[in-house]
């Protein structure tokens, strides 16, 4: 890849003008870390380093323009930097630390010129599902986003932060405490990234109202509707108890002092529940949008009491748009979609015409999938790149979720994280997105195979996820969404008579994988390849359990005892995996969900 004759850069910048030849430099720079910006600024093995600072430079305070050039008639090759803000000169640093570590110690002679297509450019780590990263981890991690120029994060937090006098909510969740939070703001504020407060604080709110002392605040216990789908038990706060706002006071009271930015998250998606419990006679009476804004303008305000702005995931607004015109225009509307065909356009400008900033939200499409779901992911990032920025939208905040026991490995989520931090920088540049960036600056893999490969995985099933879904009006089948196809049959039960897919498009998806596990990328770090080597095992033995329960006789007691061994070691190994780079609590019910399908095919042997 360093002879390559273009740089391979992630994000992809606006503009590069290679001007031909190279300059050699000393030392080799192939271990440069985002961390180093200051020494690289000042590297005596580099040629000279010259700095503007033009604040009306344009494109704004992040816009840089980096040249390497031959420079005087001694043949001293310089290095200039011209950029609107110290801002814009870190990330030319970026920019060179990333030569320095494709080219090593032959830098080509070009001029760069660059600025973001959004002003804030997030990820938001799901730390709710069972996962949540050590310390090391979350460090490590907050280093790479900083080379990618991604400069805002959020833990998507419901029970795993260590709230003083609420033990019995996390206390086998392993959560953040407050002074990991502050550690955790202190580094990301060294690394250009704001780390904005997140507690969801209306819906999504089972992980507390399970439990005794809290149990008295939740909209219903009974059966309710969560998108026409039948529910039972708790989920949200419910407006019509006193207390649930008194809960969210305490718990924002404790959260936000550690942060030093002034965003806070507050949720309040998906409240379904609402109306189907304690507060039916109030939405009857008032409706159902009067009930939901009213609660979250008190949650907002709460906020604002401590000087923070909040922002909401706007589904609910956008599904009942009377609910817009109660909301104060001070909050910031996080507009979510996961699927290609998420209408991120018409979603901001019906947002923006009701006079809030508005951020585009796409997802990974790792959840809920075991291999990831490439297709989708990609026109989903397209999209809200695309469109996000023809609306003006202010940020792009990629979500990377872990419903059902955060099951994914590690690359899976950190390749399509790599991707959507190429868009939300470049949105132009969003379809011609080169996994070789992602091999290179997410894995260290010169030979630029671990991102195409990994493309690949994510496809391996999208013939049977383009019939996987629901019907539709006239019976045909439709796309899966939210899911891939292995992941919904890994948890259809060996009872169900109504499967997807028949039996030879299944074995294409075998022979897909075993092509892909004879080209599994070795020349990356230990871990990662174990970690791409479960994640084919876990794929493979969900093939066979869909081949064999779709063949004459395939439950046989054989099979089964084939598939018991598999998902035993599968758990022993995820356990394993876990452990290297997450924290204990949530790791059993992880756990639970595979050990589910080991107890169906032991009860079915008998």
């Amino acid at each position: 890849m360093r002879e390559t004759e273009k740089p391979i850069l992630l994000p992809e910048p606006r503009n590069i003008t290679l001007t031909g030849g190279y300059i050699e430099i000393g030392q080799s720079m192939q271990e440069l870390s985002d961390g180093d910006l200051d020494t690289l600024a000042v590297a005596g093995d580099l040629p000279e380093i010259h700095f503007r600072v033009n604040e009306n430079y344009p494109h704004g305070s992040e816009s840089y323009q980096l040249t390497i050039s031959q420079g005087n008639a001694d043949d001293k090759a310089v290095i200039s930097i011209i950029s609107g803000s110290k801002i814009g000169t870190d990330h030319a640093l970026r920019t060179l630390a990333q030569l320095l570590i494709q080219y090593d110690r032959k830098l080509p002679y070009l001029t760069i010129e660059d600025y973001p297509s959004f002003p804030v450019r997030g990820v938001m780590l799901d730390i709710s599902r069972d996962r949540v990263p050590t310390m090391q981890e979350l460090l490590h991690t907050v280093d790479l986003f900083a080379s990618w120029k991604i400069n805002h994060l959020q833990l998507y937090t419901e029970h795993t932060f260590a709230y003083r006098d609420h033990e019995i909510i996390w206390r086998n969740a392993s959560p953040i405490t407050p002074d990991e939070m502050q550690n955790l703001d202190n580094h990301c504020r060294k690394r250009g990234i704001t780390l904005a407060a997140n507690q969801n604080c209306f819906g999504h709110m089972h992980r507390w109202l399970q439990h005794e002392p809290y149990s008295h605040l939740a909209e219903t216990d009974d059966e309710w509707y969560f998108d026409g789908q039948r529910r039972t038990g708790p989920f949200s706060l419910s407006p019509a108890e006193k207390g649930s706002i008194s809960l969210v006071k305490d718990l924002l009271s404790q959260l936000l002092p550690n942060f030093s930015s002034k965003l806070v998250n507050i949720g309040c998606d998906e409240t379904y529940d609402v109306g189907q419990g304690k507060s039916r006679a109030a939405v009857e009476k008032y409706g159902y949008a009067s009930v939901y804004s009213d609660f979250v303008n008190q949650v907002a305000e709460i906020a604002r009491q401590h000087g923070f702005q909040s922002m909401f995931w706007a589904d609910i607004g956008l599904n009942h748009p009377e609910a817009l015109n109660r909301l104060p225009s001070d909050m910031i509307a996080l507009v979510w979609g996961y699927e290609p065909d998420t209408p991120f356009e018409n979603w901001c400008r019906q947002l923006t015409d009701q006079g809030f900033q508005c951020w585009v939200c796409p997802g990974t499409s790792s959840w809920r999938s075991i291999t990831g779901r490439t297709y989708e992911r990609r026109e989903n990032i397209i999209a809200a790149a695309v469109e996000g920025s023809k609306s003006n939208a202010d940020g792009f905040l990629i979500t990377d979720w872990g419903d059902m026991g955060h099951h994914q490995q590690r690359p899976i989520s950190i390749h399509a994280l790599a991707e959507a931090a190429n868009a939300a920088w470049n949105a132009e540049s969003a379809r011609k997105f080169n996994p070789k960036a992602s091999s290179l600056f997410a894995f260290k893999d010169d030979s630029g195979d671990t991102g195409r490969w990994l493309n690949e995985l994510g496809n391996v099933d999208m013939q049977l996820r383009r019939t996987s879904g629901a019907p539709d009006e006239k019976g045909k089948p439709s796309p899966l969404r939210n899911s891939s196809a292995l992941f919904k049959d890994l948890h259809t039960p060996l009872t169900e008579t109504k499967l997807t897919g028949d039996i030879d498009a299944w074995r294409d998806v075998k022979d897909r994988l075993n092509d892909l596990l004879q080209k599994v990328p070795l020349n990356l770090d230990t871990q990662t390849v174990a970690e791409l080597k479960h994640t084919l095992e876990v794929a493979m033995f969900t093939v066979n359990r869909a081949i064999i329960r779709r063949e004459p006789n395939g439950l046989s007691e054989s099979n089964q005892n084939k598939l018991i061994k598999r998902i035993q070691n599968i758990i022993t190994e995820h356990r394993r995996l876990w452990l290297l780079r997450s924290r204990p609590g949530g790791l059993d019910d992880s756990c639970s969900y595979y050990e589910n399908t080991l107890m169906e095919l032991q009860e079915d042997l008998r």
